[in-house]
């Protein structure tokens, strides 16, 4: 690299040359350089660590954004994963999504006026701005227009890292640092997690990274539920569901074998992450992954029988609380459970029911549109009095994601959202046989685990409503954008068999 540096400077009409090939870079890479004053400048109430940070973390991550969009789309998604702008926000800090994606979509911006073209980006994005408008359009016949202002358009701010995504990742290689960004984010959370489980020390929460709170999981049996950077474990071990089928297909078949056992290891601080959640979702999300493996996905019985040692490992050591409370729930589903053990998880279990029969009430009153997005808590307490259903006392979620979507946008909403899960499935089917057909065979299990992972996500959704949605356009925008990075390396493929 020294001599390739040398080399340009002895020769001057090569070094003219690189800085008229990379004059955009070049000037991003000069303006960049003022992103950590301004961010020190708003820093006086943050720890000199965080402004350390900021000079020596944040500048390369900056300078690195400019000169590699892809990678520096890896580290939005890093950052976005992690929720560090909720985390940030709360100890006075700007937040670094809104600061880091303004720097991103004008590196992106810039690599367009220099001749970049999307290409096959165009029509994915597009369908996704629709898909905003239509939640958008909702909030105009609702009852609480002002109220819910604030989650419709912060779902449309966060749904732009999807645009940016779909834009941005249009290779194989930017596919697999995506993937491994979100991995490395469920590393960097789950590995406070277990620091917390070793040393019982849940009331340390890592600066916001490991929120964690005492919840009664049965009747007198209770311990800590975690809940990384959110504010709910069930969210929690919702998010790390599909980082499951990427550890694992990166375990089997990473061709950088040296990053196997880093994905091993996060494989298992992710599943005692999930199980520490104490989430009965979860654990249905993942039965639900595992079905599907079985019903679609080619196993070798070797596979399958190590697959099922795993598993029956996995439940042997899941803690007594999560077994106690899974028992609770399937013996309060199927009225075999005494109506005098009342735990406070079995009111949890009632006050859902209550919530979904409001859900599918407010959607036969208003089939067609439902009553605006992001309506359904402030008109639940009126509905559940009508229907004289047990009396929460305050304003409530859905508690489903497909009911939710059903009582605030009414069939309109649904049409849309299906039109978009059929879309992300259509180009996952499309991508894995792209892939195979390059002979990108590691890229092609790559899609099928981020499949598999995106359904387990998506059956877990059955039982949590729309609560954090950055992290539905994650995974929406890198499954939409999945078509376009199998072209490419088509085509590159393609040039290697000309080339010979």
């Amino acid at each position: 690299m020294v001599s390739k540096a040398w080399m340009w400077l002895s020769q001057p009409e090569e070094l003219g040359r690189r800085i008229e090939t990379q004059k955009w870079d070049l000037l991003a890479l000069g303006a960049s350089a003022l992103v950590p004053v301004l961010l020190i400048s708003q820093l006086d109430a943050l720890e000199l660590a965080l402004a350390f940070l900021v000079v020596f973390v944040g500048l390369p991550v900056a300078v690195m954004t400019f000169l590699r969009t892809d990678w520096g789309l890896a580290a939005l998604t890093f950052i976005v994963y992690t929720n560090a702008a909720d985390v940030a926000i709360e100890h006075g800090a700007p937040s670094p999504t809104k600061l880091y994606g303004v720097m991103l979509l004008t590196a992106l911006a810039l690599r367009l006026i220099g001749g970049d073209r999307p290409g096959g980006a165009i029509k994915p994005a597009l369908f996704t701005l629709i898909y905003m408008q239509v939640i958008l359009a909702s909030l105009a016949y609702s009852d609480y227009f002002r109220d819910a202002q604030e989650y419709v358009f912060n779902n449309i701010r966060e749904g732009m890292i999807c645009i940016l995504i779909i834009l941005i990742s249009r290779t194989a290689a930017s596919f697999k640092l995506v993937v491994w960004a979100l991995i490395l984010a469920a590393g960097f959370l789950t590995s406070m997690n277990f620091l917390q489980f070793v040393t019982g020390a849940y009331w340390f929460d890592f600066a916001g990274f490991a929120n964690a709170e005492y919840d009664e999981l049965a009747k007198e049996l209770g311990d800590y539920r975690i809940s990384g950077p959110l504010t709910d474990p069930n969210f929690y071990a919702l998010i790390l569901i599909p980082i499951v089928p990427l550890c694992l297909e990166r375990v089997l078949n990473e061709p950088i074998r040296l990053l196997r056992p880093v994905a091993a290891v996060i494989l298992g601080l992710v599943l005692l992450a999930i199980s520490l959640t104490y989430s009965r979702g979860a654990l249905v999300g993942l039965l639900g992954i595992a079905g599907l493996v079985l019903l679609r996905v080619r196993v070798s019985p070797k596979a399958l029988a190590s697959g099922m040692v795993f598993l029956v490992g996995l439940a042997a050591l899941a803690p007594n609380a999560y077994v106690t409370r899974v028992n609770d729930l399937i013996a309060t589903i199927s009225g075999e459970k005494d109506p005098s053990e009342t735990s406070a998880a079995d009111v949890s279990i009632d006050g859902r029911k209550a919530e979904m029969q409001v859900a599918l009430r407010m959607f036969a009153d208003n089939p067609l549109f439902g009553v605006g997005a992001g309506n359904y808590a402030f008109n639940f307490q009126r509905y559940s009095q009508d229907l004289h259903l047990m009396n929460r006392g305050e304003d409530r979620n859905a508690h489903s994601l497909y009911l939710q979507i059903a009582a605030e946008r009414g069939l309109i909403g649904l049409a849309s959202f299906g039109t978009l899960l059929w879309l992300m499935a259509k180009s996952l089917r499309q991508a894995r046989r792209a892939f195979e057909q390059a002979g990108a065979k590691d890229c092609a299990t790559l899609a099928v685990a981020f499949g598999l992972g995106v359904f387990g996500f998506l059956v877990s959704s059955l039982f949590l409503h729309e609560s954090y949605p950055k992290y539905f356009w994650i995974f929406m925008g890198i499954a939409l954008s999945l078509p376009q990075a199998a072209r490419s390396e088509i085509d590159r493929s393609a040039g290697r068999s000309l080339s010979v």
